[in-house]
């Protein structure tokens, strides 16, 4: 039985066919095919030509050969006699045939005349509501209205204009497509009847309201540079972007659980960003973007493609993340030709995800990877604009303070026998040297402590700090001993690591002796591991063992902070800053430390 089915009884009926037709036609994007029954249209009025400007036409001898054509394209409409529609059909033919006409059409249909009278209409028109077949006539009479008002009748009635209107019924969405059906002569010309063709687009609606509530979103998601988070530090602006994220992830794409991972452009790692509900790798295991070994992230971030996983227990690729996982959907994060990571969904029910799903989170996924690339250029800038910063400071300084050297020491010279003007030129040139130091030191950024010098000029021992276990990780070696001769003179018992993978050996074996560490300061980035695997290292080996991440001007390309604060990091530090401040956060996490 082909979708639509259209008995004709006579020639006034056949207009409203062919109307109805023309308006169907209109709906679709592609040019359907009418098989006409041989003798079922009538000769008058030439039905076959208005036809013809719409569909393909193609005649069959009989209804069996109609039917071959029409079971070969299910797009097929055909028409038919009503007696052959009534065998067709297998059911006792009407009293009334103008009953007949498009009974068969999937869509609703009905012809209303000038005084606001439902006609006719189709058993799919009468399952509407009271209300939607109101609000149908409403529209209906109101079109007849605007045609004579404004449209010449003059016209021929096919080269009139459809009119098209959209409406609502409580929850559900209606669009309505109303054309000319016939015109009066009496007393002048004028439409009398119109036919309109209704049918339910509640799910495109919702559809569209849903992509137009994504897109207000990621437009939110992109606002970083507000005056809401312009005095927050890069860690901020990224917990301030994360919690943004995870709530509309939640609320409207309606994940649970989900990560969200970046590629690292140079060793091709997909570094860990966010993670809700899913276990991080198990520290040492990395996923870099290849199509093969790496899993369904790996393979997504290589390819560019997205992946549906049905059932996450037939699929090789699929690595483990939810510990009841039972289907997964991952995206690229593209920005514009690039992609900059994967964004992986996991469910506890099998074939969770749709095709409304998969699109809902492509899109979302370009806003992720355009505010997580804005908050990097955010990053990126201050630590290359401090840097700048720096060299031009001691550029500028380098002149004036070897110029003050130099007129010190001439000073000295020519007062060599005043003892006073001799002494004050010493101070000077000691003073220019202090300054030339510290310059350097303020400069260097993340390669130096300040103040380092005043704390050792102290000499003191903290009671609070005797013999308590420290372990330093930084691959700049200065950094790593000023930090070990500062907590040394105060009583800490402190080990260094010039990287994160030596650091993980010192913290087990630590542990596995039964004196596990007990504050780990360690920087961010580092070759071999980054901050946060040394933290979750500290944190298996002993959960009383308290963090402290350093990095420098808040750059944070593995975006440990974040996810080490999630899991109780106790703070982190901002290189260059002052040696006072460190020992002050030292401080703290030794008396979080549980006796």
């Amino acid at each position: 039985m082909p979708e639509y089915c259209i008995g004709i009884p006579r020639v006034t009926t056949l207009r409203i066919a062919v109307r109805s037709l023309q308006l169907l036609n209109y709906m679709g994007s592609t040019r359907p095919r009418l098989v006409i029954v041989k003798g079922s249209l009538p000769e008058e009025g030439s039905p076959a030509a208005a036809l013809r400007e719409s569909f393909e036409i193609v005649e069959a001898e009989d209804l069996p050969a109609a039917r071959t054509l029409v079971n070969g394209d299910p797009g097929a409409i055909l028409i038919c006699s009503p007696q052959q529609l009534n065998a067709l059909c297998s059911a006792p033919a009407d009293d009334t045939p103008d009953r007949f006409a498009l009974e068969h059409v999937a869509e609703g249909v009905g012809l209303v005349n000038e005084e606001g009278t439902l006609v006719w209409s189709n058993h799919r028109l009468s399952k509407h509501s009271a209300e939607v077949t109101k609000r149908f006539v409403e529209h209906c009479t109101t079109a007849i209205e605007l045609y004579n008002r404004s449209a010449d009748v003059s016209l021929p009635i096919d080269d009139i204009h459809s009119k098209e209107i959209a409406f609502s019924s409580g929850d559900s969405h209606f669009e309505l497509v109303v054309s000319p059906a016939s015109i009066s002569l009496v007393p002048d010309p004028h439409i009398d009847t119109v036919v309109g063709v209704l049918w339910e687009n509640t799910a495109s609606r919702q559809l569209q309201n849903k992509i137009d509530a994504i897109d207000a979103a990621g437009a939110e998601l992109l606002r970083l540079d507000s005056a809401a988070i312009s005095n927050l530090n890069m860690a901020e602006r990224l917990k301030y972007l994360e919690d943004r994220i995870v709530q509309s992830v939640r609320e409207l794409l309606e994940f649970d659980n989900f990560e969200i991972r970046l590629l690292d452009s140079k060793t091709r790692r997909l570094e860990l960003v966010i993670a809700i509900g899913i276990s991080p790798l198990k520290i040492g295991e990395l996923i870099y973007a290849e199509q093969e070994g790496n899993g369904i992230s790996g393979y997504v971030a290589a390819t560019g493609n997205s992946y549906v996983c049905p059932d996450v227990s037939k699929d090789p690729m699929y690595r483990e993340g939810l510990e009841t996982a039972a289907s997964a959907l991952t995206v690229p994060l593209r920005l514009h030709d690039r992609i900059i990571g994967v964004f992986n969904v996991e469910s506890n029910t099998k074939a969770a995800f749709d095709d409304n799903d998969l699109l809902f989170a492509e899109l979302f996924g370009r806003y992720i990877a355009m505010s997580m690339n804005i908050l990097d250029l955010l990053v990126v800038e201050r630590y290359t604009t401090n840097a700048q910063v720096s060299k031009n400071i001691v550029s500028e300084l380098r002149a004036p303070l070897k110029t003050l050297a130099e007129q010190a020491e001439k000073l000295s010279k020519l007062s060599s026998d005043d003892k006073n003007i001799n002494k004050l030129a010493k101070q000077i040139l000691s003073t220019a040297g202090t300054m030339d130091a510290r310059i350097k030191d303020c400069t260097s950024g993340p390669r130096t402590i300040l103040e380092t010098e005043q704390e050792l000029h102290r000499q003191k021992r903290d009671p609070a700090m005797e013999g308590r276990r420290v372990l330093i990780a930084d691959d700049e070696a200065n950094i790593r001993e000023r930090l070990k001769t500062m907590l040394e003179q105060r009583g800490c018992d402190v080990q260094i690591a010039a990287g994160g993978g030596e650091a993980i050996e010192l913290i087990e074996a630590a542990a596995a002796r039964g004196k596990p560490i007990e504050v780990i300061v360690s920087d961010i980035k580092m070759p071999d591991r980054n901050g946060y695997e040394v933290f979750r290292a500290a944190r298996a080996a002993d959960d009383n063992t308290q963090v402290i991440l350093m990095t420098g001007f808040g750059y944070d390309p593995h975006h440990s902070i974040v996810r080490s604060v999630q899991e109780g990091l106790h703070s982190f530090l901002f290189k260059p800053f002052k040696a006072s401040q460190f020992i002050e956060e030292l401080t703290k996490a030794l008396a979080a430390v549980k006796k």
